[in-house]
């Protein structure tokens, strides 16, 4: 099942090039060189040999694959495999529709499938109960990985996530675990037993890049790489990657700081409103547990070409059950961002939440991490206020009506200190003095406007930005 090398001659040049075929669709062959460059061309250009050699190779390797990703998906329980190819030749799409996780988010760079298991708690996994799966997919629209979260500490003992009730009903026969430590070594031995069933024993490894670095086990099925990491105290999470990625380690090509700024400049649009918004900003689902930080951090990490999963993130910094330290969670995606060679900037904005403070960042495509109180009455003005904004055409007037209920209900927003939130400031109009907030929420909540005097009385501790 590793990627086999076929030769296709051209008819005009009588060239041979060695290629990977990835598929064949009636007359359109899709290949990829050895650089890894994909190419798809019409069969009437190669010769007939090459064809019928395509062709026999497809057949050979469709019934190979047939019996190899057969046995794993009765190992998963779900039909994550289909037909020959890998799965990283497969839109992400596709391979989430035979999952039925859901999808979460789709940019012009990437999109994403998160299933959170809160309401099955009979879910299982290669035996095991994910508390948050998710699926990645690439600029292409392929799929890029795959990333499982199994018992942490986050979710151990919560009835957030049903505490313990999935062991009972997955393995009833067994006595569920008492502790996290037993927990997280239950779930580990259920997933490396049923892996090495399928595929043999692993092998050991390090994943991760300097503060994300971790022993893992490895099993390797053609171009995929199945990795399980046991962390004490913290959690059992499964990845599975391409395997190219698995022998770098998980190290990913290095984006020059010039190179990024193009990139993240080119995400900045301004409208015929006068709107200036950052658009291309992935969603994440900060789900029932309500990870508001990890979910945030992982957005803007992301669109940072920083890879992250906000589910390892909040286990970084939360207590056992449940609640997340926005400060500790911060610490630790700094560490990660550096590794990256980037950076994390903290912004007092209690104290300098201004148009020209925001207009800095946003104008360069970075968004804003914003530390808020999600109040009752904030969030009705901005839910009232985005909908009604969608209909205006006179923003002179919309100002003046927008700035006087800004002016009169302020005031009593400056002192309620609940509901503390992070979210994410995406954009601004700089003549209606409005602020683009976007939640990690879902779709609904992905951009909403304030008024930045109301923002400015539900500001608590500041934000953050990674920038260039």
């Amino acid at each position: 099942m590793a990627a086999d090398l076929i030769g296709v001659t051209q008819k005009k040049s009588g060239k041979t090039l060695q290629v990977e075929v990835i598929n064949l669709a009636g007359n359109q062959l899709t290949f990829k060189t050895k650089n890894g460059k994909r190419y798809t061309i019409d069969t009437k250009t190669i010769t007939k040999d090459s064809l019928q050699n395509i062709q026999s190779h497809l057949e050979a390797q469709a019934a190979k694959s047939a019996d190899a990703y057969g046995q794993i998906n009765k190992a998963v329980s779900h039909p994550l495999f289909e037909g020959a190819s890998s799965l990283w030749n497969q839109p992400a799409g596709d391979v989430a529709q035979r999952l039925k996780w859901p999808k979460e988010s789709e940019t012009d760079q990437s999109r994403s499938f998160r299933f959170y298991t809160h309401r099955s708690p009979d879910y299982q996994f290669l035996g095991a109960h994910p508390y948050s799966a998710t699926l990645y997919g690439g600029e292409d629209g392929n799929t890029t990985h795959l990333s499982l979260v199994f018992a942490n500490k986050g979710d151990f003992g919560s009835t957030a996530g049903f505490g313990e009730d999935h062991f009972k009903k997955i393995h009833p026969e067994t006595k569920p675990p008492t502790s996290l430590k037993e927990a997280i070594e239950t779930d580990a031995r259920l997933i490396s037993t049923a892996l090495t069933q399928c595929l043999g024993d692993p092998e050991k490894q390090y994943y991760g890049e300097k503060e994300d670095r971790r022993r893992v086990l490895r099993w390797n099925m053609g171009e995929h790489a199945f990795l399980l990491s046991e962390v004490d105290e913290e959690y059992t999470s499964l990845l599975i990657v391409p395997k190219a990625n698995a022998d770098l380690e998980g190290k990913v090509a290095f984006v020059k700081d010039s190179d990024l700024k193009q990139i993240v400049k080119k995400n900045v649009v301004t409208q015929s409103n006068g709107d200036i918004l950052i658009k291309n900003i992935p969603m994440v689902d900060q789900g029932p547990k309500g990870y508001c930080a990890p979910a945030t951090f992982e957005r803007a990490m992301r669109y940072m070409l920083v890879p992250a999963d906000m589910y390892l993130l909040a286990t970084a910094a939360t207590q056992p059950g449940g609640g997340t330290n926005t400060m500790l969670l911060a610490d630790s995606c700094k560490r990660i961002v550096r590794s990256k060679a980037r950076r994390i900037k903290d912004l007092d904005l209690e104290k300098d939440l201004k148009i020209r403070r925001i207009k800095t960042y946003i104008d360069k495509g970075v968004p804003i991490l914003w530390c808020m109180r999600s109040l009752d009455s904030y969030n009705q003005i901005a839910n009232k206020r985005t909908k009604e904004r969608a209909a205006v055409n006179d923003f002179a007037a919309w100002k003046q009506d927008i700035s006087a209920e800004a002016e009169s209900v302020a005031p009593s927003m400056e002192n309620n200190e609940s509901n503390h939130h992070i979210c994410m400031i995406v954009g601004y109009n700089p003549e209606t003095e409005e602020l683009a907030v976007s939640d990690s929420w879902g779709k609904r909540y992905e951009l909403r406007w304030i008024h930045i005097d109301i923002a400015k009385a539900v500001t608590s501790r500041g934000g953050f930005v990674i920038d260039l």
